[in-house]
């Protein structure tokens, strides 16, 4: 990334593989990680926030199916009572009509509950697996940034000598610019002719 470097070696030093060789330091890219990694916590934040409310919800769900039933355990309780009274002539036509017309609302009542819960439930799974969704994008996004960072420590990839510097100490690098070489000494073969007298 584009930045100041500053050199760990000389040219010419001897290096081990890992070493480190120099360092660029990228306001940008630094500052670039830090911004995303705030956005990664506030989602977070928002990811839990949702779980809470959701359970919230959920809670609340079921708390109108369970006075639904007990409406409807209430209503068909009524109506009994409302048919052996009618059965023995002790209430009116009307509130015997009644009678059965608060049990029938008691059962769309229970069975709107119901199905009113379960749709509210898959809403608001929906909801959780959305801000987890964005919780996931935000953590690669995150890594990946990360990864850029790591990468501003140049490491040797191999054991032995720091050739030519690139760039002066100090200096400011842009993105893919060359900056050092290492030279891999155990890669080199010489071949040498030498007279046959001289051999031995």
């Amino acid at each position: 990334a584009q930045g100041t470097i500053s050199f760990e070696v000389d040219a010419g030093d001897t290096v081990l593989k890992g070493q480190v060789l120099a360092t660029i330091d990228s306001p940008e890219l630094t500052n670039q990680l830090k911004q995303e990694q705030s956005a990664y916590q506030r989602l977070q934040l928002e990811l839990d926030r949702q779980k809470i409310q959701s359970s919230k919800q959920a809670l609340i769900n079921q708390k109108a199916v369970d006075l639904a039933k007990v409406a409807l355990i209430a209503a068909d309780r009524e109506k009994r009572r409302a048919d052996k009274a009618y059965a023995s002539q002790s209430i009116s036509q009307i509130d015997f009509e009644k009678a059965q017309d608060d049990l029938q609302n008691s059962r769309l009542v229970s069975k709107h509950s119901v199905k009113d819960a379960e749709l509210n439930l898959e809403s608001l799974e929906f909801e959780v697996k959305t801000k987890r969704l964005f919780v996931e994008r935000q953590e690669l996004l995150v890594s990946e940034l990360s990864r850029q960072v790591d990468e501003l420590i140049l490491l040797s990839p191999v054991n032995g000598l720091v050739g030519n510097l690139s760039v002066e100490q100090k200096n400011q690098v842009a993105k893919n610019q060359s900056i050092l070489s290492v030279v891999d000494l155990s890669e080199f073969e010489i071949e040498v002719d030498i007279p046959e007298s001289y051999a031995d």
